[in-house]
């Protein structure tokens, strides 16, 4: 990867932390909301807001976690093309197609 510089998406995974921390929060703070309603009378509006903050908190953790698997994922793909690049023998030519891309090394003559 000498060829170009690394790309590590950080303000991607920073907000993808933030969005995380703040999922987290949600989630403790709804809990603890819950806990209160539940101390006292349990009725199912009072229950709602704790259920809606809860949600919420669950979802903003788990699109920080897919977040941060696309950053991987396009972190991986991008180390995959330029191994690619520095082997440029490894393209299988295909009948009638363009010459797509193979991860085989070329057997030797």
């Amino acid at each position: 990867m000498s060829e170009l510089k690394q790309t590590r998406f950080t303000r991607g995974r920073v907000a993808a932390l933030m969005t995380e921390a703040t999922g987290w929060a949600l989630l403790l703070l709804g809990v603890a909301l819950a806990v209160r309603h539940l101390l006292g009378t349990v009725t199912l509006p009072g229950l709602l807001a704790p259920a809606a903050a809860i949600a919420g908190g669950l979802f903003a953790i788990l699109a920080a976690h897919v977040a941060r698997a696309v950053f991987d994922n396009a972190q991986d793909t991008r180390a995959m093309r330029l191994a690619q690049r520095s082997a440029p023998s490894a393209a299988v030519k295909t009948s009638g197609l363009r010459a797509e891309p193979s991860l085989r090394r070329p057997s030797a003559p």
